[in-house]
């Protein structure tokens, strides 16, 4: 959230609250697990990712625009609205997954729509496509990667609770499938937004933003945020006449 201050003004609101609905899911998802209830699992981490994702479609919908219009705002809040509604009436896992998957299918439209519209004019303009290209390719990679783990975990789970049995806590903890499905979708879910984030500054100024990186995880940034070359120091002007 923090790395998008640096953002223009028409695009760091709606970046900033994009990460922070998934931080708001990474929370919720810790208090369902540290609680086990019902509720806890539902209006803390179901429901937020339904709002996460209806978050994510306005950013990529409105792309480099000052704002988007009143209409397509009150679309993207009655829809998870609705379904909000609709689950917790029937709290059928079913309808949840249906609806978190069709507004991601609308994320990714938006988003190859916006790779469309990436001017390809110089050398420059298409190494910054291809880099935000790869951003995409290795956030899809940590959300595969993880939910293969935790696929392991749930086939294995005999045989892995019987290893932890065997070799104390540090193995148990390093083991748990599903934690690591926690972690690496929220790498994953967090580069996406970077990448989008990236889409929507370059789609009107392609020339003047970057991919940059914090303690190996990429955000962007202005280029005039490039390191500036250290000044050299004053030379002492000579003293004449005394």
């Amino acid at each position: 959230i923090l790395s998008t201050f640096a953002l223009p003004t028409r695009v760091r609101s709606r970046a900033a609250l994009t990460h922070a609905f998934v931080a708001i899911i990474g929370m919720g998802s810790f208090l369902f697990h540290a609680t086990l209830l019902w509720h806890a699992q539902v209006m803390l981490d179901e429901l937020p990712m339904l709002w996460s994702a209806a978050m994510g479609f306005y950013l990529t919908r409105v792309g480099g625009a000052d704002r988007g219009s009143t209409g397509l705002k009150l679309i993207l809040i009655a829809i998870p609205a609705g379904l909000s509604w609709l689950y917790l009436s029937y709290p059928n896992p079913v309808i949840h997954q249906v609806a978190y998957a069709a507004m991601q299918a609308g994320i990714i439209t938006q988003v190859v729509r916006m790779f469309k519209t990436l001017p390809r004019d110089t050398a420059e303009q298409v190494r910054m496509r291809e880099e935000c290209r790869s951003q995409f390719y290795k956030a899809t990679a940590f959300c595969a990667l993880g939910f293969a783990i935790w696929n392991v975990d749930n086939i294995f789970c005999d045989q892995l609770t019987a290893i932890r049995s065997q070799h104390g806590e540090l193995v148990g903890m390093l083991t748990q499938g599903h934690a690591w499905w926690h972690l690496l979708t929220g790498i994953g879910g967090s580069r996406v937004i970077t990448a989008m984030t990236y889409l929507s500054t370059a789609v009107r100024q392609p020339n003047d933003f970057e991919f940059a990186t914090f303690l190996g995880h990429p955000y962007v940034r202005p280029k005039a945020f490039q390191q500036v070359p250290a000044l050299e120091p004053r030379r002492a002007k000579s003293k004449k006449g005394i």
